[in-house]
């Protein structure tokens, strides 16, 4: 069984005595930043210079420097650049003003499990991970609730590494819901697997998958559609709410039977197999080095995969019915459908 943490396994006054910064103000920073803020942190936002995330930050109350001066200034600094970026930030504009003593958070541990940071002796090393997107930590916070966390110390060089970790969840709300006690190398390695298996690579697979195959045999677009994309959301929902058995039970039986003969036809043998091939491939490093040199060189099989998925035809299919339904909205101003080289 997992070991949980809640409010009362905390002392917020250990993160109280210190200075902390949030190095990016994309989904997860804003919510630390702010939480941490209005638990009575000292915060402040580092930022690289001409970011548009300044006036935010700024608009919010909060004060907004240049992630050196951040560095300096802080002895907890939590990195929330993306995973591709941290290690240059970390190079050229942390590192080098790190003290004993100090100590590094992150949301998630692919550049420590991975080595692409190699944080000095003396600083500890701590992950304070949100299972939730940025804006659903910061509105359950204001709500006086919380989003559930992961809690990860991967060097205690100062034996303080847990109380501060704890702290740290505390302030962002988590420990309201709950913290369950993790490590870098479990969070990051399941992390991707779920993203790549299931979440997005499986999902988003199964889904064209399906939609191809309905459209091949000669059924309209349009329908094939709304049978496999469309109403996802309908399943997902109920699955969130009350796990596998709870969608079961909401369907109709004829859905029911189906899921029980032909979901193993679908889902096989075959595929947990290669399931645990991309489970492999992340655990040896070999899914790391292939993203990280692909990055380094501009992103070529990057951009190349993303403009061939969003060119597939499910995706013209999907734009033109979504004007049919009012109630579907982005929640995100800086979206725009078919920009696959933004």
């Amino acid at each position: 069984m997992a070991e949980l943490f809640y409010d009362a396994d905390a002392n917020l006054g250990v993160l109280q005595q210190r200075k902390v910064a949030i190095i990016g103000y994309g989904s997860q920073g804003h919510a630390h930043a702010l939480n941490l803020r209005d638990s009575g942190i000292d915060v402040r936002v580092g930022l690289r210079p001409g970011s548009k995330s300044v006036e935010k930050a700024e608009n919010e109350g909060l004060r907004v420097v240049s992630v050196a001066q951040a560095a300096q200034e802080a002895d907890v600094i939590m990195i929330l650049a993306p995973d591709q970026v941290q290690r240059i930030v970390y190079r050229d504009e942390i590192a080098p003003y790190l003290q004993p003593g100090n100590a590094l958070f992150f949301a998630h541990g692919f550049n420590i499990r991975f080595g692409y940071i190699q944080p000095p002796a003396g600083v500890d090393v701590c992950m304070v991970a949100p299972k939730g997107p940025g804006h659903l930590v910061r509105r359950e916070y204001a709500e006086g609730r919380g989003v559930p966390v992961l809690v990860c110390v991967e060097k205690d060089e100062t034996g303080f590494a847990w109380s501060l970790a704890l702290a740290y969840a505390k302030g962002i709300g988590g420990l309201r819901a709950g913290g369950i006690r993790s490590t870098f190398t479990e969070e990051t390695e399941s992390d991707l697997f779920g993203e790549q298996a299931v979440l997005c690579g499986g999902a988003s697979a199964l889904i064209t998958a399906g939609w191809e195959t309905l459209v091949e045999a000669g059924y309209q677009p349009e329908i094939a559609y709304f049978e496999c994309l469309h109403e996802m959301k309908l399943i997902v929902d109920l699955m969130y709410e009350g796990g596998i058995a709870k969608m079961r039970w909401s369907v109709s039986d004829t859905a029911e039977y189906g899921d029980y003969v032909s979901g193993p036809r679908v889902i096989d043998a075959g595929v947990k197999q290669r399931m645990r091939e991309v489970l492999a491939d992340i655990q040896s490093g070999a899914f790391a080095q292939r993203f990280i040199d692909d990055q380094d060189a501009g992103g070529p099989e990057f951009y190349a995969l993303r403009a061939k998925a969003e060119a597939h035809p499910i995706e013209a299919t999907g734009r033109e019915l979504r004007k049919l339904m009012a109630w579907v909205k982005s929640h995100d101003d800086d979206y725009t459908e078919g920009t696959a080289a933004r």
